[in-house]
C-alpha cells in the first residue's frame, strides 16, 4: 500500500503544479489581452458544452447599435442531471474601438456584458442570453444545423442515435421529455462525425466509434424513424470526423483513429474510400476541414499534436505540416472568407489561427521562438481542454469557443493583428508546394 500512496503523492503534485502553471499564463494572458482583441466575452455556462456553431443569420436590433448573432449549444451535465440542446442570442456592438481603460480586471474582458467603465459614456457590452432549451437523452456530442433550413438540427446521443430537431416545433423552455423528430437509428455506439450535405436538403453523413460512416436522407423518412441510406466500413478503427467536400458533391471525407485520411465517392458502389491518405499522422487523426475556397486543398488533426495539410490531387503525402500545439489537435476549421487562414482547437488549452500564406518566410532566431511564420495567432484565453469552435459567417472574425470546462469565450482578434498579417494566396500557390516533411 506505501507505494501506491506515494505514486498518488506525486500525481497530486504534479496536478497541483500543472494547475499552478495554467494560472500564472492565465494571468498573463489576461494582462495582454487588451492589446490583443477588440472584444472578449468570457461567460460561465450552466453546464459544459462540447459544441458550438453560430447560426447563418444576424439582425440588426431597431434603435441601437448592435447586432444579434444566435449560437447553437449543447450540454454535458453530471450524472442524474437533464440535457439540454441549447440556442443562445448574443447581443454585439456593431464598432468597437478598443480601450485598454475599458479593461475588465476581474473577469479578463473587453467588452464583456456587465462591463462598467468611466472612460467612456457607453462602454462596448456583449449580451448572451439562452433563449430556447430543447430535452436531450444524455449529452449532446454534437449538433448542427442544415445550411438548408437552419431551423432542423441534427444532434449526436451518447448512446449511438443521431436525432433530429426542428427547433420550431419545440417550447422555448424544457418539457422534461426529449421528443426529436427523427430518430436515425444505425450506429451501435456513440460518435462525433456529423455533417449536412451542403448541396441537397435533408442529406447529412456521421461517423462513429462502431467504425463505420452513414448516409441518411430524412427525405425518406416515415414515423418518425430512420434507417441509413448507405453504410461504409473503410475504417479499421473509431471513425471521429466526417465532411463533404464544399465543391465537389460525391465526395466525403473521413479520418479514424487508424492513422487515415479517406475520401469516400459516393458514385461508387461498395463499402470502401475510393482515396485513402496514409502515413502523414502518428496518432489518432481527429478532425479534418475542406478549404471552402480551393476545392483541392483538405486540412487534418492529429493526437500527434500537428495539422497536415493535403493536396487531393497528390494524397501520397502531405505538403505540409503545421506544428504549434503542445497537445493532441482535436478541432479544425477554415476562415470562411480568407483561404489562407486555419484555426485549430487543441486540448492545449490554444487555439491557434495559421496563415498558410506565410509558410517558408525567413524568421529572425528571436521570432522563431514564438513559433513558425504560419503562426498568425494564438488565443490563451482558455484553462482547459478546447472542445468546439466556429468562426462566425457575417463578421467573419469573430470566433466562439467552448471548453471542457463551462467556459464559453465570444471574442475578436484585433484588427490591427489581421490588418498587418493576412494575404490572399492564389491557389496556384496553396496547392503546389512541393512536400515539406
Amino acid at each position: 500500500m506505501a507505494p501506491a500512496e506515494i505514486v498518488d503523492d506525486v500525481d497530486n503534485d504534479d496536478e497541483l503544479m500543472e494547475q499552478k502553471v495554467i494560472n500564472e499564463e492565465y494571468k498573463i494572458w489576461k494582462k495582454n489581452s487588451p492589446f490583443l482583441y477588440d472584444m472578449i466575452l468570457s461567460t460561465a455556462l450552466d453546464w459544459p458544452t462540447l459544441t458550438t456553431q453560430w447560426f447563418p443569420d444576424v439582425k440588426d436590433i431597431p434603435d441601437k447599435n448592435r447586432l444579434q448573432h444566435r449560437l447553437l449549444i449543447g450540454t454535458h451535465t453530471s450524472e442524474g442531471k437533464s440535457n439540454y440542446l441549447q440556442i443562445a442570442e448574443i447581443e454585439i456592438p456593431k464598432h468597437i474601438e478598443p480601450n485598454p481603460d475599458d479593461y475588465d480586471e476581474d473577469r479578463g474582458e473587453i467588452g464583456g456584458y456587465g462591463n462598467k467603465s468611466s472612460s467612456s459614456s457607453e462602454p462596448p457590452v456583449i449580451k448572451f442570453t439562452v433563449t430556447q432549451k430543447i430535452d436531450h437523452p444524455g449529452e449532446v456530442n454534437k449538433a448542427r444545423y442544415q445550411p438548408q433550413n437552419p431551423d432542423v438540427i441534427a444532434t449526436l446521443a451518447v448512446d449511438g442515435r443521431v436525432l433530429v430537431f426542428d427547433r420550431t416545433k419545440h417550447s422555448m423552455i424544457p418539457t422534461g421529455t426529449p421528443s426529436p423528430q427523427i430518430e436515425l437509428i444505425g450506429h451501435t455506439q456513440e460518435g462525433f462525425g456529423l455533417h449536412w450535405n451542403p448541396h441537397e436538403a435533408g442529406r447529412l453523413a456521421t461517423g462513429s466509434e462502431d467504425r463505420t460512416v452513414l448516409l441518411w436522407d430524412l427525405n425518406t423518412a416515415s414515423e418518425g424513424k430512420l434507417k441509413p441510406s448507405r453504410t461504409y466500413k473503410n475504417h479499421k478503427h473509431i471513425v471521429n470526423d466526417v465532411q463533404h467536400h464544399p465543391h465537389v458533391k460525391s465526395f466525403i471525407g473521413t479520418v479514424s483513429d487508424d492513422l487515415t485520411l479517406q475520401v469516400i465517392d459516393i458514385r461508387t458502389p461498395g463499402d470502401q474510400a475510393a482515396v485513402i491518405a496514409r502515413d502523414g499522422h502518428t496518432d489518432a487523426i481527429n478532425a479534418l476541414s475542406w478549404n471552402p475556397k480551393e476545392e483541392v486543398l483538405v486540412a487534418t488533426a492529429s493526437a500527434d499534436k500537428t495539422i497536415g495539410i493535403w493536396d487531393l490531387r497528390n494524397m501520397k503525402q502531405k505538403i505540409h505540416t503545421l506544428e504549434g500545439h503542445a497537445d493532441a489537435v482535436t478541432s479544425l476549421a477554415w476562415h470562411p472568407d480568407e483561404p489562407s487562414i486555419l484555426g485549430s482547437g487543441s486540448y492545449d488549452r490554444r487555439l491557434i489561427f495559421w496563415d498558410l500564406s506565410r509558410v517558408g518566410e525567413e524568421q529572425t532566431p528571436e521570432d522563431a521562438e514564438d513559433g513558425p511564420p504560419e503562426l498568425l495567432f494564438m488565443h490563451g484565453g482558455h484553462t482547459n481542454h478546447l472542445a468546439d469552435f466556429s468562426w462566425n459567417l457575417n463578421d467573419p472574425w469573430l470566433v466562439a469557443s467552448a471548453a471542457e470546462d463551462n467556459l464559453l469565450e465570444i471574442w475578436k482578434v484585433s484588427s490591427a493583428i489581421i490588418a498587418q498579417d493576412v494575404a490572399d494566396l492564389p491557389s496556384n500557390e496553396l496547392g503546389a508546394n512541393s512536400a515539406t516533411d
